[in-house]
């Protein structure tokens, strides 16, 4: 039910089509199975009966043909619209619960989820279809012989019973197969992304071979053996059954309830055409089993497939002019999971003006980084205020407070196309900047496209550096951007990249370790343990 309410509220207007054709498909089958049974039982077919035959067959053919066509495009409509609704989704969501759900989870369902949620589409309106078959049928077998149908309906509900109780239990197996599945997904990206550091390493390779990576895939082999193990005695249960109660009709049922040969014949030729549609219909449900593991999943992680409302909200410009920005008595706590503690930091209060460089230092783990996304507003304070020329940074104003940022993260990601940057000379702008950076020899820029960001990690930042230069945001952040640079361009940049964004009258915050070159900004901000131990001039600490 909740995969047809996504769908009705995904595509109402196609998918009320879809389902009408394939009602009106089911009837005419149904139709069919009626008028064979009458003809069986005439001495002499008229010609009106053949003709009615063949209007019923070209009828029933023409909207199963046109229900499967418009099922093929909800199909791929439907998983374009849900894997682009759930990026919005993870795009809106603050940024700590997405790193705790961590991004294996969200590939997951991204990738994973939403294709079992789509795939779910394919047998539901040949199920719509079929449960129709099925209902105009019994509703005939009900008309030949009330007696017969309810001793009938009484066997295939103690068999159906069975069915779901089985079915429960491979539902419950598979849920256990996805959350091991996330976590093969993790496995397989240290595999590639820690190829290098494995190969060097025999035993550190061995190990990760026979302790994580095999016994994860061998469990979720073993999960997904039990789900088909009980997915094929479903099935074969379901074929059993119908045998079984048509021997029931045949030799045991004649002896307690009365009627005719007519009627045998016509519940054993209706049997036996609802044969296939009972059988599509408990083959349907394993896969609606893995449809509803998968919505639970996504639901699970507080994503939606549908939104709420179809408004879309103005994007916020860059914020142009400002003089402070403040943090008063901010605290952000969050858990270490390596560490298995809980870290506290803060209660901070900092003040940044325009066309400052300043300076960010401490030891590793002492909160620098989370202190530069508080301030960047991608984490929200638990207690405390921000603050820009006084006006407190609220829900509605946040997003627009945070496009005063242009930022480069130790963790940072390159785009090859150069996104959001309206600048009718982007390509003459960033190519000169390539030239400064000195990667006009191994990049190219065309049409706001870089050629290639396959680089060396300390040539990679410097393309991110390039970034931030053209999103030209009057608040800089740079984490631990020269610790990969070698001693030239740490000069460089420390000596003339700063200097020149502080001329622009740019403000820059630096988190550094590099005391060399200390003098270079206007104050120095020293966190240790998550608290603010000094604020001190450009001396060396």
């Amino acid at each position: 039910m909740r995969l047809l309410s996504y769908l009705l509220r995904s595509s109402p207007y196609i998918a009320v089509l879809a389902m009408l054709t394939a009602f009106i498909s089911g009837i005419g089958n149904a139709s069919l199975i009626t008028l064979i049974h009458t003809a069986l039982n005439t001495d002499e077919i008229s010609s009106q009966s053949a003709w009615k035959f063949m209007v019923l067959v070209c009828f029933a053919l023409t909207t199963a043909i046109i229900s499967q066509i418009l099922l093929s495009y909800l199909y791929r409509k439907a998983v374009f619209d849900w894997q682009l609704q759930l990026s919005r989704e993870i795009l809106k969501a603050p940024l700590r619960e997405l790193e705790e759900i961590g991004s294996a989870d969200l590939l997951t369902a991204l990738v994973k989820d939403v294709t079992s949620v789509g795939s779910s589409l394919l047998p539901i309106l040949p199920l719509c279809t079929n449960v129709v078959i099925v209902l105009v049928c019994f509703s005939y077998l009900f008309w030949l012989s009330w007696q017969l149908f309810v001793a009938m309906a009484v066997c295939m509900l103690i068999g159906a019973l069975s069915y779901k109780l089985v079915l429960f239990k491979g539902h419950e197996i598979l849920k256990l197969a996805r959350e091991e599945s996330k976590q093969l997904i993790e496995y397989f990206r240290l595999l590639t992304g820690g190829l290098k550091e494995l190969k060097l390493h025999s035993h550190r390779r061995q190990a990760f071979l026979d302790k994580n990576l095999e016994p994860t895939a061998a469990s979720i082999q073993r999960r997904f053996f039990k789900w088909s193990v009980m997915h094929s005695l479903t099935q074969t249960w379901a074929k059993f059954l119908l045998f079984f109660v048509m021997g029931l009709i045949i030799f045991i049922f004649p002896k307690y309830i009365k009627f005719d040969a007519e009627i045998l014949t016509g519940y054993i030729l209706t049997l036996l055409y609802v044969r296939a549609m009972l059988f599509s219909i408990m083959g349907a449900m394993p896969t609606l089993t893995k449809a509803n593991v998968a919505f639970e999943k996504i639901e699970a992680l507080g994503l939606k497939l549908i939104p709420e409302t179809s408004q879309q909200s103005k994007l916020p410009d860059a914020i142009e002019s400002w003089q402070s920005v403040e943090l008063v008595n901010v605290t952000h706590t969050y858990y270490r999971e390596k560490e298995d503690s809980t870290f506290t930091l803060g209660p901070i209060d900092l003040k940044f003006t325009s066309g400052e460089i300043v300076f960010l230092v401490g030891g590793n783990g002492s909160g620098k980084t989370t202190l530069a996304k508080l301030i960047t507003g991608l984490y929200l304070p638990e207690t405390g205020n921000l603050y820009i020329d006084g006006k407190k940074v609220v829900d509605n104003s946040r997003e627009h407070y945070r496009q005063l940022f242009a930022v480069v993260f130790a963790d940072f990601q390159l785009f090859e196309d150069l996104l959001g940057l309206e600048n009718p000379h982007l390509d003459i702008h960033a190519q000169e900047y390539l030239t400064k950076l000195q990667l006009n020899h191994k990049v190219q820029i065309q049409d706001g496209k870089l050629s290639t960001t396959a680089l060396s990690r300390g040539q990679r930042q410097r393309l991110a550096l390039l970034t931030a230069y053209l999103e030209d945001r009057p608040f800089y952040i740079f984490d631990e951007w020269a610790s990969n640079q070698d001693p030239m361009f740490t000069k460089i940049f420390y000596t003339q990249f700063l200097p020149e964004l502080k001329a622009r009258g740019k403000t820059i915050l630096v988190i550094t370790h590099d005391d060399k070159y200390f003098d270079w900004c206007d104050r120095i901000i020293k966190l240790d343990h998550g608290q603010i131990t000094t604020k001190l001039k450009p001396v060396a600490l």
